[in-house]
């Protein structure tokens, strides 16, 4: 479960506001942009999905809202004579998703127009009435509405409607029916968990600008025996192994963002915190732009978390899979000729500083720099290098392989030292300074950030 309050700060807005000046650039929304970019025929296929998500980020700065997964469930099917066993799945039989159900919703006050927007316009985009079916619904007084789409599964069908002040688009037969359920009472929250209860008031969650919550307990009871050998090597990666509830939270406090958890491992509950404005030390606030409207301090595993992320990511994968992963990672090491992981995690530090600076002009959301403190720059530098250049190389590969001549993904590095990727925009960019390796929105964006990190060495001062 993820519950956040309005990302004000990353609206697109409207398309002029009450406190623009007369001199400033009207905001254009990020939907007029995406609908220009596909009648210019700028957005390939293969990004439409990615396109449409970001169309509908800025309700996200405009709705208290939540997301939910309500239950899921696995099935072990028989596989064809010619398919072949692997380590998580026994010889004719393969692992497959059964049951699923999921829900957005928005604290809309009645102002659903702009969620109906992004409905239909998703809606037409990936079906049509010779394969879909759109139904009107009654529940307990609630009207909505069902989509079934004939090339899914017979479960795997949408439904939205107007709940009290909510506005509700359920994933899942049953997923709408839940949380009519519970917002008439007839069914538990997680107000009514004692555990979740405790765990908001010593993380402060209730007025928290977001907070997330795992219950990884339930999670590997509903995923089965089936799902067994997988979620334990996933959990092992995350070393989450014998962790039953999971609670964060991200509080505001004037500019600052703290951050906290709760864990229950085994009998223990643990609190933990992560990012305390009182507590920011002056080195790291020196490299924060004064006009930086949000910023945090947060201190963490780093090592850990760029060393076991991508290893549960892998481990969610099937065992062929995983082995693939393993021989191409080998394969890099042996070319470059030096060890990445250590060359590059092993001198990581423990202080990632964030800010949303410089502001992004169509107010994407989480258009941040993340400056990730390092201890030895010539060291991190190569393997950076080393992984960008293998990346690059790859996409040029890929693209000649696909023939694609109008949109190519490909990577650069710029002479001072700026890596990022293009593809149809300047995207995410990358620079490793003498303490910190900074990541931006783009290579601009990165460079405006730089004027703040990296020290002026003929004066030092910043420039």
């Amino acid at each position: 479960m993820y519950a956040a309050k309005p990302y004000s700060f990353l609206s697109a807005g409207p398309a002029t506001s009450a406190t623009s000046s007369p001199d400033e650039p009207a905001q254009v929304p990020i939907s007029s942009i995406i609908a220009f970019l596909n009648a210019a025929g700028l957005i390939p296929g293969e990004g439409q999905v990615y396109a449409d998500i970001v169309t509908a980020l800025p309700l996200l700065g405009r709705f208290e809202h939540a997301a939910v997964l309500l239950d899921i469930s696995t099935q072990v099917i028989e596989r064809s004579p010619e398919g072949r066993a692997t380590a998580s799945a026994p010889a004719g039989r393969i692992l497959r998703l059964d049951q699923l159900q999921a829900a957005v919703i928005f604290r809309t006050g009645g102002d659903d127009q702009v969620v109906l927007e992004q409905l239909n316009r998703v809606i037409g985009r990936y079906t049509n009435r010779e394969v879909a079916m759109l139904t009107s619904h009654e529940s307990a007084g609630i009207n909505y509405q069902r989509l079934a789409d004939e090339r899914l599964k017979d479960w795997a069908i949408w439904e939205w409607g107007k709940i009290g002040d909510y506005y509700v688009v359920g994933f899942g037969e049953g997923a709408f029916e839940r949380i009519i359920r519970v917002h008439a009472g007839g069914a538990r929250s997680m107000t009514h968990d004692p555990w979740y209860v405790e765990a908001s008031e010593k993380t402060r969650a209730a007025g928290a600008l977001a907070h997330w919550f795992v219950g990884f307990s339930r999670l590997k009871e509903r995923l089965g025996d089936a799902a067994e050998g997988r979620v334990a090597r996933v959990a092992a990666a995350l070393q989450a192994s014998n962790m039953t509830h999971d609670l964060w939270a991200i509080a505001q406090e004037g500019r600052a963002l703290a951050v906290r958890r709760c864990y229950r491992r085994g009998d223990e509950n643990v609190v933990r915190s992560y990012s305390e404005p009182s507590g920011y030390a002056s080195r790291y606030l020196s490299i924060i732009p004064p006009k930086a409207r949000r910023l945090a301090i947060v201190n963490v595993p780093t090592r850990w978390l760029v060393d076991n992320l991508p290893r549960a990511w892998v481990a969610a994968q099937s065992a062929s899979n995983v082995r693939k992963w393993e021989i191409a990672w080998e394969r890099l090491n042996e070319e470059k000729g030096l060890d990445i992981s250590a060359n590059l995690i092993d001198h990581l530090g423990d202080t990632v500083v964030i800010f949303d600076y410089p502001e992004h002009p169509l107010k994407i959301p989480f258009a941040l720099t993340i400056a990730i403190e390092i201890n030895d720059p010539k060291a991190v530098r190569m393997a950076t290098d080393a992984l960008l250049d293998a990346w690059g190389q790859y996409l040029d590969d890929r693209a000649e392989r696909n023939k694609t001549v109008l949109v190519r993904a490909k990577v650069h590095h710029d002479e001072d030292g700026v890596w990022y990727l293009q593809l149809g925009i300047l995207g995410p960019a990358m620079k490793v300074t003498d303490r910190f390796l900074v990541l931006s929105w783009s290579p601009q964006a990165l460079r405006d950030a730089l004027k703040y990190i990296e020290p002026d060495e003929r004066t030092g001062n910043r420039r």
